[in-house]
């Protein structure tokens, strides 16, 4: 079972990396997705978090106060609260308290940074895995001996940002912000058309007729450039460029298939998908 952890600012930061550490030791089937550790270094987002958004099964939040009003928490929050149910969707309030919350987090049930609402959320957690659940009883005794590491480690992270410079913290523009959530929500509405495979196979399909286009209007110019100035023999009277109505539409004219094919599948693939790019003038 996979869990998005998701956070913003430096402390938000640190106490998701030490729950990232330790809920695989309290429930062992299940797989953190953190952000940016576990993607790799100088590729882009968008394709790796639609990917773990989609895929997961619970969200993590670690809300602070310095990310309050955090652009990209709340639409991570909003993108994993349209896959799963809401109580699955858990926001943890460091160093904050219910009162403190306001905006699109209220929706959500929230816990609270101490041992019994942790655990409450462990058992949650535990309850929706249902292929690997735990017996309550051994996850009690699990969740008893590892407390005490995330307990020190959140505590350690709040007494840090405290004492901490607030223009240390790691928080994006609000331009960078911006950007991000409307490349992911591209790359979310991929995935609701089909995924990307789907879109593997558009841009394959668009490489295709490229490809043919140059070969005829620039590799093969002269020859193009021949065939059109007697274009008698190519296209019928009633025909067309991409519609020519003759029994051979290569008739030494080798490379016009590849591209009329690739035209024509091309603008098959765009209508039976229900893709939004125009395919005629006047759309």
């Amino acid at each position: 079972m996979k869990v998005f952890i998701s956070w913003s600012g430096e402390t938000s930061k640190k106490v998701a990396e030490a729950i990232r550490e330790w809920l695989p030791q309290v429930l062992q089937t299940v797989k953190p997705y953190f952000t940016p550790s576990d993607i790799e270094k100088g590729t882009r987002w968008s394709s790796d978090i639609a990917n773990e958004l989609d895929d997961s099964m619970a969200g993590i939040f670690c809300v602070t106060k310095e990310n309050l009003s955090s652009q990209w928490l709340m639409f991570e929050a909003g993108a994993i609260s349209k896959r799963v149910e809401h109580s699955l969707v858990c926001p943890i309030l460091i160093g904050l308290e219910n009162s403190d919350i306001n905006g699109p987090l209220t929706q959500f049930q929230t816990t609270l940074f101490e041992k019994s609402d942790i655990k409450k959320l462990v058992l949650d957690i535990n309850k929706a895995n249902k292929e690997h659940t735990l017996e309550e009883s051994v996850l009690n005794n699990v969740f008893e001996k590892f407390w005490p590491e995330l307990d020190a480690k959140v505590t350690a992270a709040m007494k840090a940002g405290e004492v901490g410079d607030a223009h240390d913290a790691d928080i994006r523009s609000d331009r960078e912000v911006l950007e991000e959530v409307l490349e992911l929500s591209r790359a979310l509405a991929i995935q609701k058309s089909g995924g990307f495979k789907l879109h593997d196979e558009l841009n394959k399909r668009i490489s295709n007729f490229l490809v043919s286009y140059r070969v005829i209007f620039e590799d093969d110019w002269e020859h193009t450039k021949g065939c059109l100035e007697n274009s008698e023999y190519f296209i019928s009277e009633q025909g067309s460029f991409i519609e020519p109505r003759v029994s051979d539409e290569g008739n030494n004219w080798g490379n016009r298939p590849f591209l009329l094919n690739s035209y024509r599948r091309l603008i098959e693939y765009i209508h039976k998908n229900n893709i939004d790019i125009k395919t005629a003038y006047g759309e």
